[in-house]
């Protein structure tokens, strides 16, 4: 009779912790597409009115920004090639499910970057190790005879191990409260393959991992049940962890860790995106369905017309060599192929001379004005509230030079945006306004304005812009394009 009564209980034991897994993906997460257009098909959902969904790999999140509310559409596109995280909510956010999917079709584009792998799957692998340790740190690395309770401080915060009994199952609650502690895994060795060309290299690192949480076991007397939970991850890596791990003779058997990070200290390793938790499963550490990217160069050679080493799809001038990538007005196309009048002739009244630099720095007034000489054109551009000036000849900036007792000229230099090279473009009306010189350069390092003589020579008076007699020596009309016919340009 007795043996009757066990045998019952033991049913009914075994009935009450039969859980019922509902589907709420079709197909389930971990499908690998590899047709156009794919899609999944929410179910057994019929009955709910709003759901809400995130794609990208993020918890939906009831009532924020990023909730998309689905009124009766229950067929999802899958919006991009590779990783898709598709989260949802219900019920006022009550009750959120997610799943993940790769898509591999045909129409999806060469991958001309790198594909780095998933770190999430080394955050599981420090997470075992480090479970494994710390429950050692209690009761000597052995699973107890019966109920009770151990403690354990980590290398900071602690660890607490409680057994109980419900009916004839053994209970186990395992508490993290700040558990700091460090493990040592076996990782790819970037320093020495970095394009992941060989996975045998590898090197050991050392994870610091603090967690925070409760992980649940329900064994019946033989060691054998499950581990439910999730344990906020902080330290090294910054995630959670989330446990479905089936318990076999008091150790961890099948089942699968889900791992999500924001943060990671793994070198050409990035987490999965969106924060999303990958399935990764024991013993073996294999991601669930094989959606993770595993690492490759970049499969498609990106195209260099000009061959200044810029590919073309982030070349301002792809036809053009322009290795600097300069472009002084910000139009989005490089100086070196700018085909708008983006510079200037910069023309004194007096002799109708230009302003014009040469390769070695200096700077000259020459005798003929000339739109199609590069080094008598210059790009304007702002500079902490006043102009610099850039020459397209030497790519150099206009800049004043001499000290406290001179000479005081003006030279070109290394564009950087420095006090000597800004210039204040201003009316000049001594002896009367000239319209087609309607201005005068001061530079803001000297008091010092600009002035040219028949010599070709261009100087600079300190602290007497206003000097009389050299009116028409300082006066300058600024011409976009070398266009003398239009007036000159007002910056």
């Amino acid at each position: 009779m007795k043996r009757s009564c066990l045998i019952t209980l033991l049913l009914a034991c075994s009935a009450e912790e039969t859980k019922v897994t509902v589907e709420y993906f079709d197909p389930p997460s971990g499908q690998v597409f590899e047709a156009d257009n794919p899609s999944v098909t929410l179910i057994n959902l019929d009955e709910i009115g709003d759901i809400c969904l995130t794609q990208g790999g993020s918890e939906a999140e009831w009532g924020t920004e990023n909730c998309e509310f689905l009124a009766g559409e229950r067929n999802i596109a899958l919006e991009e090639c590779g990783f898709n995280g598709i989260s949802i909510a219900w019920n006022q956010g009550q009750n959120v499910e997610s799943a993940n999917y790769s898509v591999l079709s045909p129409s999806c584009e060469e991958n001309c970057d790198p594909v780095l792998p998933w770190a999430n799957d080394e955050l599981v692998k420090a997470f075992a190790k480090w479970q494994n340790e710390v429950k050692c740190l209690m009761n000597d690395c052995e699973n107890p005879a019966g109920p009770g309770s151990w403690q354990a401080n980590c290398d900071q915060g602690e660890v607490n191990w409680s057994v109980s009994l419900d009916g004839l199952t053994a209970v186990s609650e395992f508490s993290y409260s700040n558990c700091e502690k460090e493990v040592s895994i076996i990782v790819h060795d970037a320093a020495l393959d970095p394009d992941w060309t060989d996975p045998t290299l590898t090197t050991t690192q050392s994870i610091r991992l603090i967690a925070n949480g409760t992980l649940s076991q329900r064994t019946d007397f033989g060691g054998n049940g499950s581990e439910t939970g999730s344990i906020d991850i902080e330290g090294d890596f910054v995630g959670q962890i989330t446990s479905q791990i089936e318990i076999i003779d008091k150790e961890r058997g099948d089942g699968s860790f889900l791992a999500g990070c924001t943060e990671n200290p793994i070198i050409d390793e990035i987490c999965a995106p969106g924060g999303a938790q990958i399935q990764y499963d024991v013993p073996d550490w294999n991601c669930h369905g094989n959606i993770c990217p595993e690492a490759a160069p970049g499969d498609c050679e990106e195209e260099d017309a000009d061959s200044d080493g810029i590919s073309d799809v982030d070349d301002n001038c792809p036809d053009t060599p322009n290795t600097d990538q300069s472009d002084v007005d910000e139009d989005g196309v490089g100086d070196a192929c700018d085909e708008a009048a983006a510079f200037i002739l910069i023309r004194f009244k007096f002799d109708e001379r230009c302003l014009k630099a040469t390769s070695g720095g200096d700077v000259r007034s020459t005798d003929s004005c000339d739109s199609n000489d590069a080094e008598q054109r210059w790009e304007m551009f702002e500079n902490d509230g006043h102009w610099a000036s850039k020459n397209v000849g030497n790519g150099q900036c206009l800049s004043q030079s001499g000290g406290l007792i001179g000479p005081w000229t003006a030279i070109t230099e290394e564009c950087q945006g420095n006090e000597v090279q800004r210039w204040a473009v201003e009316d000049y009306d001594q002896g009367g306004v000239d319209p087609s010189h309607p201005h005068r350069l001061h530079n803001q390092a000297k008091d010092f304005c600009l002035y040219t003589d028949l010599t070709s020579l261009v100087y600079g008076t300190v602290w007497n812009c206003g000097l009389a007699g050299t009116e028409n020596n300082r006066k300058i009309g600024l011409y976009e394009g070398g266009d003398f016919n239009s007036p000159p340009l007002i910056p």
